[in-house]
């Protein structure tokens, strides 16, 4: 129970805890797609080269979809950090686990790009 409050009083105080440095990227991944999504969603503006002003009452559409990109990337680096790239064969009566090469490039495109976008826009970040 002490560890808990203690777990939970660190979050309050640092926005992290003793805990989340276990795996400090794992908890990055969990944290920064909710965030951009919610960024996303309550665009008010964005960088000048993606306002696109032909396009009324949807100007920041390129933002948006960049913003997706980002998150994606995160989760990407997520399932690449959790090996979920692996696909189970059966051989015999027994099962073995195969790298799925065709989800290992695509997770590995979706981190590159997303984590490309993210040291780009990392300034443009806020609403």
């Amino acid at each position: 129970m002490f560890n808990l409050i203690k777990h939970y009083y660190g979050r309050c105080k640092y926005g992290y805890s003793y805990r989340d440095l276990w795996s400090f990227d794992d908890y990055l991944c969990d944290i920064i797609p909710p965030a951009i999504r919610d960024l996303k969603s309550n665009v008010s503006g964005c960088p000048g080269d993606l306002y696109d002003k032909k396009r009324k009452n949807n100007e920041c559409w390129k933002w948006k979809e960049i913003l997706e990109e980002i998150a994606q990337g995160f989760e990407a680096a997520k399932d690449i950090t959790h090996l979920r790239y692996f696909k189970r064969i059966k051989k015999g009566k027994y099962y073995t686990r195969e790298i799925d090469e065709k989800r290992h490039k695509m997770l590995s495109e979706k981190y590159d790009k997303g984590m490309k976008l993210f040291h780009k826009y990392f300034f443009a970040l806020w609403d």
